[in-house]
């Protein structure tokens, strides 16, 4: 979605939060959302570049640039501010997002580290195991391959949960997120989620704690999401 507005705001975001930003949203035509494929988080050595050039692109013209990704496998390192300064989620992974807010992410973390966890986003864009092993791994190896290399992904993992943020058919996401679990012979869970963390991506309180606020030409390091 697009409005170049002089002073707008601009989140460069993934595109697995595409539903539940497209929700926060409503209405509001003030913010510029623009996605980038959710399959960079499986190549995150582009990531940075690619994020980078919609930054640039943004900075001609917003008021405001803000990041909708975590740290992401050291994926968005090196990523520059421009003169706007750049909002950064202070965040490891996306999980967060959907669950409400870093810290609501540690408390689930905490309680049971073994999960995999799907999103409609994740869903819709058969990024779910059994649609990458559909999707990406059979073409290139073959069926059988494709599902022990999906079964060794999983190995540690004892549960797959459903993230439940009111978005998206939800009787489907389940259907899809109970094959997953049966398929790969995971404990099924569903986790209420919530769409505040989408909420202040795109409207603030951009609070410590929650987010950075990196000053112009500044570089995102790795070292910022291990600080107190």
């Amino acid at each position: 979605m697009s409005r170049k507005e002089k002073g707008s705001t601009v989140i460069v975001a993934c595109r697995v939060m595409e539903p539940e930003l497209k929700k926060a949203l409503g209405r509001d035509r003030s913010v510029e959302i623009r996605c980038l494929d959710q399959g960079l988080h499986r190549t995150p050595q582009k990531m940075a570049d690619l994020i980078q050039a919609q930054i640039d692109q943004a900075a001609e013209y917003a008021g405001r640039i803000v990041l909708g990704y975590g740290l992401c496998s050291n994926g968005i390192v090196g990523v520059i501010a421009r003169r706007q300064g750049l909002i950064v989620p202070f965040c490891h992974d996306c999980i967060a997002f959907f669950l409400g807010s870093p810290g609501a992410y540690m408390k689930v973390f905490q309680s049971r580290p073994g999960t995999y966890y799907l999103t409609p986003g994740w869903v819709a864009e058969k990024k779910d195991p059994l649609g990458i092993v559909d999707k990406d791994y059979t073409p290139r190896h073959g069926r059988e391959t494709a599902v022990w290399a999906m079964e060794e992904e999983l190995k540690h993992y004892t549960h797959i949960a459903l993230i439940n943020t009111g978005v998206g058919d939800l009787e489907a996401l389940r259907k899809r997120t109970l094959e997953n679990a049966r398929f790969f012979k995971k404990q099924y869970e569903e986790i209420p989620g919530s769409l505040d963390y989408f909420e202040k991506l795109i409207r603030g309180p951009y609070d410590k704690g929650d987010f950075f606020s990196l000053q112009p030409h500044k570089k995102v390091t790795q070292e910022m999401f291990f600080e107190e």
